[in-house]
C-alpha cells in the first residue's frame, strides 16, 4: 500500500516493546501470595485478640458437653474413674483455693497409658493413668495440675480455637488451591510458635500457683524429669514441637528459689490403688 505522499512512516516497533511474560508471572504470584500472607497474619492476630475477651461463662457454656467419652479406649470402673476424678478435683480445688478470681474447671481421668495432661475449650482438663504412674508425690501432679489451669486462666484453649477457625476460614474463601496449602502450612507453624509461648506462660503462671499453696516449688520437675530420661531431646526438633523442650522447662523450674528441706506431700491413696 502506497501511502500518502508527505505523510511520515511509523516505526515497525511503535505498538511493541519487549515483553517479559515469565516475570510478569512472577511478579503478580508475589503479590497475590504477599496479600493472602497478609490477610492470613490480619485474621490470626484478630483472632488472638478476640479470643481473650470473650467472657468465660460464654466458653463454658458453647463447650459444655460431656467429654468423658473420650476415656472410652480402655474404660475402667466406674466407680475407680469417679474416685479418681473426685480426687483430681479436690487438688484442683486446695491449688486455687489461695488465688483470687479463680475459674471454674472440670477434671477428667483417662484410662490410658500415654502419660499426658491437657486442657480444652471449656475449661475441661484431662489427666492419664500413664501421667499418675510418671509421679511420687502431690506436688509433681499438682505441677501438672497447675498448668493446665493456667492454660485456662490465660484463654489459651479458646484462642488456639480461634486462630483455627480463622485459617480455616481463610481457606475455604481460597478454595482447593496451592495458596490454599500454602497458608495451612504457615499458618500451622505459626500456631506452633505461639503455642510454644503459651507453654512457656503456663509454666510460669504454674510455678506461681504451687509457691502460693505449699511455700515452694519442690519436686515440680519431677514429671519433667521423668519425660527427658525416656525421651531425648534436639535442639533442631523445637522448630515442630508445641511444647518448649524439657531440658528448657526443668533450667526453668531449678531456677526457682531454693526449697531446701521442703517436704513433698505423698499422693492421695486413691491414685495409688490399681489402675486399669
Amino acid at each position: 500500500m502506497q501511502l500518502p505522499r508527505g505523510n511520515p512512516r511509523l516505526p515497525d516497533r511503535i505498538n511493541n516493546r519487549d515483553q517479559k511474560p515469565l516475570q510478569d508471572f512472577l511478579i503478580l504470584a508475589a503479590g497475590v501470595m504477599l496479600g493472602i500472607f497478609l490477610l492470613s497474619v490480619l485474621l490470626l492476630k484478630s483472632a488472638q485478640w478476640l479470643a481473650p475477651h470473650l467472657p468465660y461463662e460464654w466458653e463454658r457454656d458453647w463447650f459444655g458437653a460431656d467429654w468423658s467419652a473420650a476415656a472410652d479406649a480402655a474404660p475402667a470402673t466406674e466407680s475407680d474413674s469417679r474416685a479418681k476424678e473426685a480426687a483430681l478435683t479436690a487438688l484442683m480445688a486446695r491449688l486455687l483455693s489461695s488465688q483470687p478470681d479463680a475459674l471454674p474447671v472440670t477434671l477428667h481421668w483417662l484410662n490410658q497409658d500415654d502419660p499426658n495432661a491437657f486442657a480444652v475449650v471449656g475449661g475441661h482438663i484431662f489427666v492419664t493413668r500413664g501421667l499418675l504412674q510418671q509421679v511420687s508425690s502431690e506436688n509433681a501432679l499438682a505441677m501438672v495440675l497447675a498448668h493446665e489451669y493456667a492454660h485456662v486462666q490465660l484463654r489459651h484453649p479458646i484462642t488456639l480455637a480461634a486462630e483455627q477457625l480463622s485459617l480455616t476460614t481463610l481457606n475455604l474463601l481460597l478454595g482447593d488451591t496451592t495458596a490454599s496449602a500454602l497458608t495451612q502450612q504457615g499458618g500451622w507453624l505459626a500456631l506452633l510458635s505461639y503455642s510454644r509461648d503459651m507453654e512457656r506462660a503456663a509454666d510460669r503462671q504454674a510455678l506461681a500457683i504451687l509457691r502460693s499453696y505449699y511455700g515452694h516449688t519442690a519436686g515440680a520437675g519431677e514429671f519433667f524429669q521423668r519425660m527427658q530420661e525416656e525421651h531425648d531431646d534436639s535442639a533442631w526438633q523445637a522448630m515442630f514441637r508445641t511444647h518448649p523442650l524439657t531440658q528448657e522447662r526443668l533450667d526453668v523450674i531449678n531456677r526457682q528459689p531454693a526449697s531446701s528441706g521442703a517436704q513433698l506431700t505423698p499422693l492421695a491413696p486413691v491414685f495409688n490403688a490399681p489402675q486399669g
